[in-house]
């Protein structure tokens, strides 16, 4: 059976908050009405005293009036208990009702506990001796009567009061409880749709409330795991697209391979059969083109891991002129100037030969691809350098690449080092995503700045220790 929290915390507060009216209200309406007893047995004893104590003789007009005074009923019997004078008229019956009353002995000890019925009415009373009093009463009995209805009455006026001020509070106890278990229960009504809708892939954040406490609390933890879920979320996502692209790459270079290598064998054949063109540098350079093909589609299209290949000592300017050696033909096809700048002693770095020589080319590529339009003003530089160790750190390899183009458009700002990302109609986006991971591999970073109109990729890659002033290694392994 569903218990919703409302109702917990309402039935819970409310019996406790109600039984706690109820005893204090009961308690003081008890109080209250032995009170109100006590003070109408007072003004009894304090009635019968007055008529006992007064000179009158005890006379039908004078019982009247003190009835009137009283509120009382009076009636005087003889020593026989027969009905002598009194203030009302009882059949037979009644007045051995009335004789039959205990006598008291003391007004002290005096107290309404008999009862008479005449009719429908009911009388509550008590009889007490009366000495005679110097001949003008001879000895007998007074009777005194209440009416029941006016004799509770005054003990229930007596308690009224507090009985209302009981239901009073019992009803606002209910109002507060109802209104305390709404505040409480609504955030939580909100957190539980709020979950309903995380659970359904709805990641954004939730209003977080003015109040300071537990609930505010909850809140800024359900915001901080939407943060983290959109974040794991992204990070699936880029998985599988890495999976995918994976898959995709090994049936793209199995047939992108066999393309390659006839497209080799008949650049080969027509060297043989045109020894004349010997000579020329496009065949050769196309030759190197397509064998590196293979493995440069590889290594681009499977992205979820890096081709394993040797470590080594590499000179990174040596690495450098090859890399521009590659673009430079296209550059002068399209008469952009390439020129590199490199200091005279080598920069020597231990990496992956092959996946370095991508990065190089792959941001030379973008470069040319950025200025290509710009026939007469563009340029393209490659700059190398190479930084003094720091205390506790290597000294650092700097290669940057220089373009005069427009620059990364506003759109990729941000995120031009993410997976398929690009701001290029025929890009993949995954040149720069694949140049980070490789540079990331050698223990190096990558990044980019753009500073008056010029736009510059730099990669800082960890120098062998004999390249570093304070290094004393010969080699980098």
């Amino acid at each position: 059976m569903r218990w919703p929290i409302q109702v917990q915390l309402l039935g819970t507060m409310l019996a406790v908050l109600l039984v706690a009216i109820g005893l204090a209200t009961g308690t003081v309406a008890y109080v209250s009405y032995q009170h109100a007893r006590r003070v109408q047995e007072e003004n009894l004893r304090r009635t019968v005293r007055t008529v006992l104590e007064s000179a009158f003789p005890l006379t039908e007009r004078v019982l009247e009036q003190m009835s009137g005074l009283s509120g009382a009923q009076f009636l005087l019997l003889d020593g026989g208990g027969a009905v002598r004078t009194g203030t009302l008229t009882l059949p037979p019956a009644a007045q051995e009702v009335v004789a039959g009353f205990p006598l008291a002995q003391g007004i002290e000890s005096l107290d309404a506990k008999d009862r008479l019925q005449l009719d429908e009415q009911i009388y509550v009373g008590c009889r007490i001796r009366v000495p005679a009093r110097l001949g003008a009463d001879p000895p007998g009995s007074l009777v005194v009567l209440y009416r029941e209805d006016r004799w509770t009455a005054e003990a229930r006026r007596a308690v009224w009061p507090t009985v209302m001020a009981g239901g009073g509070a019992a009803l606002l106890a209910s109002l507060a409880a109802v209104m305390l278990a709404r505040r409480i229960v609504q955030p939580l009504r909100l957190l539980c749709q709020r979950t309903v809708a995380i659970a359904n892939g709805q990641l954004e954040p939730m209003p977080v409330p003015a109040r300071n406490d537990e609930l505010r609390d909850l809140v800024l933890s359900i915001n901080r795991m939407c943060e983290q879920l959109r974040a794991y979320e992204a990070q699936v996502r880029q998985h599988e697209r890495l999976r995918t692209l994976d898959q995709l790459g090994a049936c793209l270079a199995h047939q992108l391979r066999n393309a390659a290598t006839g497209a080799r064998m008949a650049i080969q054949l027509h060297q043989r059969l045109c020894p004349g063109s010997a000579g020329e540098e496009s065949l050769p350079m196309a030759l190197q083109q397509l064998q590196q093909m293979e493995s440069y589609l590889q290594r681009f299209l499977r992205a979820s891991h890096q081709a394993e290949g040797p470590w080594e000592q590499v000179d990174l300017g040596l690495l450098a002129e090859e890399a521009a050696q590659t673009v430079r033909t296209a550059s002068n096809h399209v008469q952009i100037p390439l020129v590199v700048h490199r200091p005279e002693h080598p920069v020597m770095v231990r990496a992956q030969k092959e996946l370095l020589r991508e990065v190089v080319v792959n941001l030379l590529w973008n470069a040319l691809q950025a200025v290509q339009n710009q026939a007469d003003a563009g340029r393209i530089e490659l700059k190398l350098a190479s930084t003094p160790a720091a205390a506790g750190q290597s000294g650092l390899a700097v290669l940057e690449v220089l373009d005069t183009g427009p620059g990364p458009s506003e759109a990729v700002l941000d995120r031009l080092f993410e997976p398929f990302v690009t701001d290029k109609p025929e890009g993949a986006g995954l040149g720069l995503f694949m140049a980070q991971r490789i540079v990331q591999a050698h223990g190096g970073r990558i990044g980019w700045r753009r500073e008056n109109g010029v736009t510059c990729f730099f990669v800082h890659i960890p120098l062998c220790p004999h390249n570093s002033p304070h290094g004393t290694s010969a080699d980098c392994g």
